[in-house]
C-alpha cells in the first residue's frame, strides 16, 4: 500500500512538472501575438475561400465563354503525357506510393513497384491488374530494404536485368520519419533515416540518369515534404533529410539547364500533412488543423500531383498558396520571430518533463 502511495505521489508530481511548463510556455506568448496569429489564420482561410469562388468562375463561365469566341487570352499548352514510359515508384507498398501507382497504371506502359515489404506489392498488383486488365500495363514488382545500400544496389541490377535500360520515369516516394525530440534519438535512427530519404533517391537517380540524358527523355520526382522548407520541432531527423533531398533537386535541375537536356525534367513534390501513414505521428504533437486546412487523402493527393506533373509545375506544393506564403514569411522574419511563429501555429507543445 506504501509503494502504491509513493507510486501515486511520484506521478502527481510529474504531472505538476508537466502542467508547470506548458503554463510557462503559454505565458511567454504576448496577448498581442496570439491575436495576429490568429488574424493571419484567418486571412489564410478567407484567401483559400477566395480562390476556390476564382477558381469556380473561371472554369464554369469565364473559360467556356472564351472558348466560345475563341478569344486566346491564355495559351493552352500541351500536357505532359506518360504514354510508353517504363514508371520506376520507390515505396510503393505505402499510402501515398500506393496512390500514385494506381495514377500512373492508367498510361504507362509498363510499372516497376518496390517497396521493403513484398505483400503490399503483390497486393497492388493484382488489384492493378483486376482494374485495368493484365495486358494494359506491365508490373514488377521488387523487394528492397533501403536502409541497406549494398541491397539497393543489387535491386536495381534486378530491375536492369529485367527492363533494361528503359526506365523514363522514377518516383521516389519512400521515406521513413521518427518524430521525437533531438535527445531521444538514437544514431541508428538518424543514420536509417538519412539513408533511406536522402541517400537512398540520390543513388537511384544517379543509376538511371544517364539512361535518361542518352535518350533525352525523363522525368525524375522527388517526394519531398513542406518540412523541408523549415524545420520545426520534433521533426529533426526527417525535415533536415527531406531538406537536403530538396537541394540535391534543385541542383540537379539546375545542372539539367547546363546539359541542355531539354527532355529530362527533374520536379519536387512539397505536400503538407495527409491523412495517415507518418503524418498520423506527427499530428498528435500538434493541431489536427492548421490554418484552417485538413489533411488531404492520399488519393486525392496523388490526383493533384499527376495533374501538376502533366501540367509541368516545379516545384509541386500541396496546398500551393500557403506553402507559398509559409515560405515567402520564412525568408524574410528573423528567427527570433519565425520560430515562436511556427511553434504557434503548429501548436507545437513540449513532450518532456525535465526532472533534474
Amino acid at each position: 500500500m506504501s509503494a502504491l502511495t509513493t507510486m501515486n505521489s511520484k506521478i502527481s508530481a510529474i504531472f505538476y512538472t508537466a502542467n508547470t511548463h506548458l503554463r510557462n510556455y503559454e505565458n511567454k506568448i504576448p496577448f498581442g501575438f496570439r491575436w495576429i496569429i490568429n488574424l493571419i489564420e484567418y486571412i489564410f482561410t478567407l484567401l483559400l475561400f477566395i480562390s476556390l469562388i476564382i477558381r469556380y468562375v473561371w472554369n464554369h463561365t469565364i473559360n467556356p465563354l472564351l472558348s466560345r469566341f475563341n478569344i486566346p487570352i491564355i495559351p493552352k499548352y500541351p500536357l505532359v503525357s506518360f504514354q510508353n514510359d517504363t514508371v520506376l515508384i520507390t515505396g510503393a507498398g505505402g499510402c501515398l506510393g500506393h496512390a500514385l501507382a494506381i495514377e500512373f497504371a492508367r498510361e504507362a506502359r509498363c510499372l516497376a513497384l518496390l517497396d521493403i515489404q513484398k505483400r503490399p506489392l503483390d497486393d497492388l498488383k493484382h488489384s492493378l491488374q483486376q482494374i485495368y486488365g493484365k495486358e494494359h500495363c506491365r508490373i514488377y514488382t521488387y523487394r528492397c530494404d533501403l536502409s541497406d545500400l549494398n541491397a539497393l544496389k543489387f535491386t536495381m541490377t534486378t530491375i536492369r536485368e529485367d527492363l533494361g535500360d528503359n526506365i523514363s520515369v522514377l518516383i521516389n516516394c519512400a521515406a521513413t520519419a521518427h518524430f521525437k525530440d533531438i535527445m531521444s534519438h538514437t544514431d541508428d535512427e538518424y543514420q536509417d533515416t538519412f539513408i533511406i530519404n536522402t541517400l537512398a533517391p540520390i543513388f537511384i537517380t544517379k543509376d538511371l540518369l544517364g539512361g535518361m540524358l542518352a535518350r533525352n527523355h525523363g522525368h525524375i520526382v522527388n517526394i519531398v515534404s513542406s518540412e523541408a522548407l523549415s524545420g520545426s520541432a520534433f521533426t529533426s531527423s526527417y525535415s533536415s533529410s527531406k531538406a537536403a533531398l530538396l537541394n540535391f533537386t534543385e541542383s540537379l535541375s539546375q545542372e539539367l539547364i547546363l546539359a541542355k537536356a531539354t527532355g529530362v525534367r527533374v520536379t519536387a513534390v512539397l505536400p503538407f500533412y495527409l491523412d495517415g501513414g507518418i503524418y498520423t505521428t506527427l499530428r498528435k504533437y500538434g493541431k489536427e488543423k492548421v490554418l484552417g486546412i485538413t489533411p488531404k487523402r492520399f488519393n486525392v493527393a496523388a490526383s493533384e500531383i499527376m495533374c501538376g506533373l502533366k501540367s509541368g509545375n516545379s516545384p509541386i506544393y500541396l496546398p500551393s498558396l500557403p506553402l507559398r506564403v509559409t515560405s515567402f514569411l520564412h525568408a524574410i522574419l528573423p528567427d527570433d520571430i519565425w520560430n515562436p511563429l511556427l511553434l504557434y501555429v503548429l501548436g507545437r507543445r513540449p513532450t518532456f518533463v525535465n526532472q533534474h
